[in-house]
C-alpha cells in the first residue's frame, strides 16, 4: 500500500541568517500510516535542516508500473 506524506524541513539561509521553511510530498511504500512516518523519520533523522512529518495519508495509487 503506498501512502502520501506531507514533511516540512526549516533551515537558516547563510546569506541572510533567516530561518527557510519548505514542504515536501513523498509517496511512501508502507505497511500503514505509523509504518510510513517511522519510515520518513528513519530517512531524514540526518538531515542538516529541522525535519516534521505533517501529515500521512492513504494514498489512491494502487500501484507502480514498471
Amino acid at each position: 500500500m503506498y501512502y502520501l506524506a506531507k514533511a516540512k524541513f526549516e533551515n537558516v539561509d547563510s546569506a541572510t541568517g533567516k530561518i527557510k521553511k519548505f514542504t515536501e510530498h513523498y509517496l511512501v511504500d508502507s505497511e500503514s500510516i505509523s509504518d510510513a512516518e517511522r519510515k520518513m523519520r528513519d530517512k531524514f533523522k540526518d538531515a542538516i535542516a529541522d525535519f516534521s512529518v505533517i501529515s500521512v495519508q492513504e494514498s489512491p495509487i494502487m500501484g507502480i508500473v514498471k
